[in-house]
């Protein structure tokens, strides 16, 4: 006869928290709030939160709080990095949704033109947010360090944060160039209508 062993007051069993917890161990995992608490709801919580495809290996979510009166120069002073922008380009961010919100920061893992970045998002159902993506590097400073990301929106507007050497800065400009092979796009949910 088989004992199962259960957690009191839910579907889980024993075996379902340590495959968590071992999973949770490796080296590449990126456990997390969002996570645990699809775990806690009885979901599975390494499965794509987001409609759409399943998010690729190495993708990064942070939840973070936006501020959203923030003009879009004052998204980008709050980071307090060395700043490369086109003010006119800048002006044009959109204003994006929600106090807090989660970021998916994707890998891109191959050169994506820019004329394929809103369906590259789509995919996995997501949508760019530049003043999310900006909460999310104001509050890591060292983020970007390890993870160059982006947000691209309108006609080839783009937000980057990237490390060069020993200067974290921000970039804002409009151009057609492609994105490398070791950027993370990032985006939020598509909203609900």
């Amino acid at each position: 006869m088989t004992t199962k062993v259960g957690i009191e007051g839910t579907n889980l069993t024993a075996s379902q928290l340590v495959e968590f917890f071992r999973l949770a161990a490796l080296p590449d995992s990126h456990i997390n709030r969002v996570t645990v608490q699809a775990f806690i709801e009885r979901r599975n919580p390494f499965e794509s939160v987001v409609a759409g495809l399943p998010l690729p290996e190495g993708t990064v979510t942070r939840r973070v709080k936006v501020d959203r009166t923030r003009t879009p120069q004052e998204v980008v002073d709050a980071t307090g990095r060395v700043q490369y922008l086109n003010k006119e380009v800048l002006a044009t961010m959109p204003q994006g949704e929600g106090d807090e919100v989660d970021v998916y920061f994707v890998p891109t893992k191959r050169f994506v033109s820019a004329s394929e970045v809103s369906a590259f998002l789509a995919q996995y159902g997501l949508v760019p947010d530049p003043r999310a993506q900006t909460a999310v590097n104001e509050a890591d400073p060292s983020f970007a360090d390890d993870h160059p990301n982006g947000s691209q929106w309108g006609d080839n507007c783009y937000l980057t944060f990237l490390r060069w050497d020993v200067e974290r800065h921000v970039r804002c400009y409009r151009y057609d160039y492609d994105w490398l092979d070791y950027w993370f796009l990032s985006g939020v949910p598509t909203p609900r209508k």
